[in-house]
């Protein structure tokens, strides 16, 4: 059933399946999966592959991340860990200068971490997918990619926020010859929302994914048709570090929170602190105000983050430079499993694969490139990650899924919701679609409309305040299915992204 917004939301029995995506054909799709027969986790799936063709630049084939997925017939929760890992030649030329300012930096050459076939990791996202369906899918892969694949042979409208990321990162998509052919115009313009792009030769990939599966990937022809065109343009990804990539299954963190259990991925994944923060927040004084409560949990969830997480397989470390720019989806189907996928292309580096589509990560810039420090390049390395896909449940049924695209403000933006929906008993669309702010380290930052309250509250806590204009995405892009006491399920997609819930 629609209501207001048919856009961003919908609400109404669970007979068939929820779900909710940053864009429209990635809802439709997961619907279509679950009408069709296949579960939540099929649906998931098939949604990330239509968003790595609709949003390029946020994820796709060569992103990396999380899926948690619940599976109601064995009561259980996991989580598959897909993030990117460090080349094992990776190594970073550094140089020291005054800047503008006439302050001391420390600067990498050619920005190489950043931009450009040095700033790749290892993929993931294929070898994450297959973990997840060769566990808890139903329908054939090939199934679950022929969305994916129609699109973009047909091609498709770029879409509100897909246009606000090629506008912004222009000058990256003009890298390669490759990248800008795709994705820019003759004039090197980026295109306009609703404008038509088509990505064939992504579609030609897929099939041949759809084929003989994510070893072509990892070790056949795709692969290395990858290292070749990397391998000329001096890269650090290697046919090893494909051959040696392994998606790690992991058990979720556990939190209990207003009667709600909660599943969130464990370390390198920097969820659990929101839910620490959130449990710590309770325990204030109440005659603080919401948000001064919210932007002091935050500054000590930030704070325990930078001393305690990092990779579990190597040292605790600390994030060099996480994108805003991510994709997140959930699923929930009428038997009570659920997915919830956030994965990223970090930035991107601004290089596509000739003749493959691929346009590949910059997920390099998750790690600092100084020797010596616990966030140092190493070898196989994943980076602390604020990604979150996150499960709720009460007396074991699901209540909620809920994952966010922004940096560092998915963990705030996710304390935010969960804040006003459990405490202040707000409607999950109204906990979604407030305003929000975010304080970090030594700023409080917010949308416009907050103005008011969070720079006298900048000023108050001694910290620098920056705005945010409008309702911008980069302030993070909330999905969420939620059900209610009354069993009646709302799906929604963040309205400041354009994005769409839908039920059936």
């Amino acid at each position: 059933m629609n209501i207001e917004d048919p856009i961003s939301f919908e609400y109404g029995s669970l007979k068939i399946g929820a779900a909710a995506a940053a864009n429209r054909k990635a809802t439709e799709t997961a619907i279509m999966i679950m009408q069709t027969g296949g579960n939540a986790v099929d649906a998931a799936i098939a949604a990330g592959h239509v968003m790595g063709v609709v949003e390029p630049l946020d994820c796709g084939l060569a992103a990396g991340g999380f899926m948690t997925i619940h599976c109601s017939s064995k009561n259980k929760t996991e989580v598959i860990d897909f993030l990117g890992t460090v080349p094992a030649s990776a190594k970073y030329e550094l140089y020291a200068i005054n800047d503008i300012n006439g302050d001391y930096t420390i600067r990498v050459e050619g920005q190489h971490n950043q931009i450009g076939y040095r700033s790749i990791a290892t993929p993931g996202t294929l070898r994450g997918f297959e973990e997840a369906h060769k566990k808890y899918g139903s329908l054939p892969m090939h199934e679950l990619m022929a969305p994916a694949i129609s699109i973009a042979k047909e091609g498709f409208p770029v879409s509100y926020k897909g246009a606000l990321r090629m506008a912004r990162t222009a000058h990256v998509l003009a890298t390669t010859d490759a990248c800008r052919t795709l994705y820019l115009k003759s004039d090197n313009s980026a295109p306009r929302e609703g404008e038509i792009i088509q990505n064939k030769d992504y579609a030609y990939t897929l099939e041949e994914i759809a084929k003989y599966g994510a070893n072509t990937f990892y070790s056949g022809d795709l692969g290395r048709l990858i290292i070749n065109e990397i391998d000329k343009n001096y890269g650090f990804l290697t046919k090893d570090d494909l051959l040696k990539y392994k998606a790690i299954w992991r058990e979720p963190s556990h939190f209990n929170y207003n009667g709600l259990d909660i599943l969130t991925p464990p370390p390198p994944s920097s969820g659990s602190l929101v839910f620490a923060g959130l449990e710590a927040l309770t325990l204030e004084n109440k005659s603080h105000s919401a948000h001064q409560l919210l932007a002091d949990a935050m500054l000590k969830m930030f704070s325990k983050r930078r001393r305690n997480f990092g990779d579990p397989a190597f040292t605790s470390i600390e994030t060099a430079s996480e994108s805003p720019e991510t994709t997140s989806l959930c699923t929930i189907d009428s038997a009570g499993n659920s997915a919830c996928l956030t994965y990223s292309n970090n930035n991107h580096s601004g290089v596509v694969i000739p003749d493959t589509g691929i346009l590949m990560n910059n997920s390099m810039a998750l790690f600092s490139p100084w020797p010596d420090n616990p966030n140092a390049v190493m070898g196989g390395k994943r980076p602390i990650s604020s990604m979150m896909p996150t499960l709720l449940f009460k007396n074991g049924k699901i209540k909620m899924a809920i994952g966010a695209s922004g940096s560092t403000r998915i963990p705030t933006s996710l304390m935010q919701v969960l804040y006003r929906l459990t405490v202040e008993k707000k409607l999950i669309q109204t906990a979604i679609s407030e305003p929000k702010l975010h304080a970090e380290a030594e700023i409080i930052m917010s949308d416009e409309d907050l103005l008011y309250v969070a720079k006298p509250l900048a000023q108050q806590m001694g910290l620098k305040y920056v705005l945010s204009p409008g309702r911008d995405t980069s302030m993070g892009v909330v999905q969420a299915i939620h059900i209610d006491q009354e069993n009646i399920t709302t799906a929604i997609g963040d309205p400041r992204a354009k994005a769409c819930g839908m039920v059936l």
